[in-house]
Parts: structure tokens; C-alpha cells; sequence
């Protein structure tokens, strides 16, 4: 009977031991340890440590609720507070102390993990343009006014959410992401005040 692949294990314990301890704070040992798998099965699966980044990558990124932003049978302003109510939730599963993983590695990869960095430049981009075009719906409903620039705000909202992230992992707490839902958000669309 041919064995079960380690390899989701392996990928599920990369995630988790680089969203706490980092890229360069985690070892090959520490994640096929934690995945209870071989050191050696590593390299069945993986080439490098930084080949095993690239799939943590697209596998978080693949959770970041970039999908909520398309439902177009949610209003575009709604869609996106729901979108970042929902990343802002997944931060208080682990009591905002890990950050956004994304963020993270963007940091500790830029100089010595290129391609790592690369991809999450990548889905930074991606998620840029989908916020900008729900920005731009927003516009074509009225709801926010025609001169907001839409990739502007779009880059200036993942800014202030992966800088929220980073503060809150020194705080532990929620007012960063209040502040980024009930203050940063109507500002930079220009909403009218309540």
C-alpha cells in the first residue's frame, strides 16, 4: 500500500511556523517536526525552503477573501468593510500577535528570498486592483465621489492594513483595525460623515 504525502502537512506547518516565528526563524527541522514528517521527506516535496514559501504564499493569499470583493450582489462599499471586517477577524483568531503573513514575508524575504517576495509583490498587486475596482463601482453608483482616485485609495488601504497589522502584533489588540473600518476608510473615499 503506497504511503500517504506528506507534502499538505508539510505546507500547513510551513504556513504556521513562518506566521510565528518568520521566514528566517524557521528551520527545514522545525517544519517537518511540527508536521511530524522526516527531515528527508522534505526534499521529496520541496527543492528549498524557498520553493516551500512560494506555495505558503499562494495558499494564504488564496484565503485572503479577494472573492468577497467581486460578489456583486453585495453593494461595493459594503463589500469592501465586509472584506477587510473579515481579514480583520482572521488577525483576532490568533490575538493580532502574528500579523499578516504576507506582510511578514514581504519584509524578510526582500533581500535574501527574491522570488518569495516577488510572489507576494505579485498578490499585492492583485488585491490592489481588485479593491480599486470595487472602488471604481462605488463610483458608478454614486456612493463615493467620481474624483477619488480608485488605485490610489486601493494602495493606501492595503498600506494602512498591513501597517495596522504590524502595530497590532505590539498591542494585541483590535483598535487598529477599528480604526482602519470607522475612520481610514470613509476618509479616504470621501464619505459623508454619519
Amino acid at each position: 500500500m503506497p504511503r500517504p504525502s506528506l507534502r499538505e502537512a508539510i505546507v500547513e506547518s510551513a504556513t504556521t511556523q513562518f506566521h510565528l516565528h518568520g521566514y528566517n526563524g524557521t528551520g527545514v527541522a522545525a517544519i517537518t517536526a511540527a508536521a511530524g514528517a522526516p527531515k528527508g521527506s522534505f526534499y521529496n516535496h520541496f527543492a528549498s525552503k524557498e520553493q516551500l514559501a512560494l506555495e505558503v504564499v499562494d495558499r494564504f493569499a488564496g484565503g485572503m477573501g479577494l472573492e468577497m470583493l467581486t460578489d456583486t450582489a453585495v453593494a461595493p462599499l459594503e463589500r469592501v468593510r465586509a472584506h477587510f471586517a473579515f481579514l480583520a477577524g482572521a488577525l483576532e483568531e490568533h490575538a493580532f500577535r502574528r500579523g499578516c503573513l504576507l506582510g511578514n514575508l514581504a519584509v524578510e524575504t526582500a533581500v535574501d528570498g527574491p522570488e518569495v517576495a516577488a510572489r507576494v509583490t505579485g498578490f499585492f498587486e492583485r488585491w490592489s486592483a481588485a479593491l480599486a475596482g470595487v472602488i471604481r463601482e462605488a463610483q458608478a453608483d454614486g456612493s463615493v465621489p467620481a474624483h477619488v482616485d480608485a488605485d490610489v485609495v486601493a494602495d493606501e488601504l492595503i498600506d494602512l492594513y498591513e501597517g495596522r497589522t504590524m502595530r497590532a502584533r505590539t498591542t494585541a489588540g483590535p483598535a487598529g483595525m477599528r480604526h482602519l473600518l470607522d475612520h481610514a476608510l470613509p476618509r479616504l473615499l470621501e464619505l459623508p460623515r454619519a
